[in-house]
């Protein structure tokens, strides 16, 4: 993933030091919970690297040991929340297999649960996450992510139907994920209620779309 960037972006964005024992570790997730903490606060206005190091109770010094800037805090945010989905679906897998429609419409019900709460609660990384997708020096980073949700949605699908063909799976994946992505982020810039009847639509476009292929009754 790093090394699809080039070498500017690497050292205007990367973090400065990778935190390689458990105390230094912390001290980066002190600066992470701040920034989101701030980004939360603050709406659309981007916090100043002064202002994440006070609320995380460090010198700006000892930010700068890791990040180089706010917006390379900002980046390892995206990160962290891209990181997220796999874990989420992954909890499906491991699920009992679903043994008819009524039973798989629970399972993509509690999928979208979690994933909805992953949206909701970072909203305001939106903007972030846009960024890196618009940038042709930073999409490697959310490519990589999304080639791994889309490999997992996959495995999803085969896990309810194990004679499902990779490539069908993988197609679907593909659409799950971008269908998802894109809706949400349409209704995260409305209202409330609009997220949620959006959230609503996209629940029932995915359970049209993949019901066909899984062989449930």
């Amino acid at each position: 993933m790093k090394r699809s960037l080039d070498r500017k972006t690497r050292i205007a964005l990367e973090p400065r030091k990778q935190p390689r024992q458990q105390r230094s570790s912390k001290v980066v997730d002190r600066i992470l919970d701040a920034a989101l903490i701030l980004t939360r606060e603050q709406g659309t206005r981007t916090p100043t690297t002064l202002a994440i190091a006070q609320r995380a109770g460090l010198s700006v010094g000892s930010v700068y040991q890791y990040f180089p800037n706010k917006e390379a805090i900002l980046l390892d945010l995206a990160r962290r929340w891209l990181s997220s989905f796999p874990q989420v679906i992954q909890k499906r897998i491991n699920a009992p297999r679903p043994t008819n429609r009524d039973e798989f419409r629970r399972e993509v019900r509690k999928l979208f649960i979690d994933t909805s709460r992953l949206y909701l609660d970072n909203a305001t990384l939106m903007p972030v996450i846009e960024a890196i997708s618009g940038n042709a020096d930073l999409r490697p980073i959310q490519d990589e992510y999304d080639k791994d949700i889309i490999a997992l949605y996959a495995a999803w699908l085969q896990h309810v139907n194990p004679a499902l063909e990779d490539k069908v799976a993988s197609r679907l994946g593909v659409l799950m994920m971008e269908v998802g992505h894109v809706c949400r982020l349409v209704g995260l810039k409305r209202d409330r209620r609009t997220y949620d009847l959006i959230e609503d639509d996209v629940e029932a476009m995915w359970l049209a779309l993949v019901s066909p292929h899984l062989n449930l009754e």
